[in-house]
């Protein structure tokens, strides 16, 4: 749990920039969020998505890192909990096109960057110090 410390926001950068985003998986994973009953940990749903020509696999997996995304940012307490942990503002923003699209852009760049800049502000110490 090393690597949650304040002094290595940088090695998560660099994860994050090489990775293409997807290290906020290992960040969850490190903070625990992860459910076991969840959705995700289905391997049905995940076999039926595969065999439905690999596009629903892809929308399941970018709902996935979405979901992961949001639980990450809400453990680092992130500002704006009450908005991204809702369903309906990530559904109201898929269904408008051009603004909403933006504007799901520019929450996804948010949630990203300020999961980084929490642990730069010591939030992952936090997490490790209360749990």
């Amino acid at each position: 749990m090393k690597i949650l410390k304040r002094e290595n926001w940088w090695i998560w950068l660099l994860l994050f920039l090489f990775s293409s985003g997807s290290s906020t998986l290992v960040l969850g994973a490190l903070l625990d969020v992860y459910d076991k009953n969840a959705w995700y940990a289905k391997w049905q749903y995940w076999l039926i998505g595969i065999l439905l020509f690999v596009f629903p696999a892809v929308i399941m997996f970018s709902i996935f890192h979405i979901e992961i995304l949001c639980k990450t940012a809400a453990r680092l307490h992130v500002g704006g909990h009450e908005l991204y942990l809702s369903p309906y503002i990530w559904i109201l923003l898929l269904i408008f096109p051009v603004f909403g699209w933006i504007f799901l852009f520019v929450m996804l760049f948010y949630l990203e960057i300020m999961t980084l800049v929490m642990l730069y502000k010591g939030a992952g110490e936090e997490y490790i110090a209360t749990h």
